[in-house]
């Protein structure tokens, strides 16, 4: 999958609003010129909270692998598996959404910082 995605054209992904005509409130969003969805204000806060909670989860993850293989000393391989079973985890609390999936650790060069820019 990362091949492919690298082969793939850059394409943007946006919103915008919108009414119709019997002046009820909307979100599109687009990916390029393309409507993927329209959204009701309700649906697109709560999509934009989703979002919010994904960034959240992002980082928490990226600590977890780091504390795991750094402080703890797991290799890779183990500091993920403690990373997705912090995610389960998470997800028992109540996160939204389709639990996580461990191909969820694909990683893409668009991603992905070279060794020397590490902290």
């Amino acid at each position: 999958m990362v091949g492919a995605m690298a082969d793939a054209k850059e394409r943007v992904l946006w919103h915008q609003s919108g009414v119709n005509k019997y002046g009820e409130a909307f979100v599109q969003l687009l990916i390029d010129d393309e409507v993927i969805c329209q959204l009701s204000p309700e649906e697109a806060r709560d999509h934009a909270k989703n979002i919010l909670e994904a960034t959240e989860a992002s980082e928490q993850d990226a600590f977890m692998l780091d504390f795991m293989q750094k402080k703890v000393g797991l290799d890779v391989q183990r500091a993920m598996q403690v990373t997705v079973d912090f995610r389960h985890y998470r997800e028992s609390r109540g996160k939204k959404g389709p639990p996580s999936d461990a191909r969820e650790f694909v990683r893409t060069d668009k991603h992905e910082k070279p060794p020397e820019a590490q902290p």
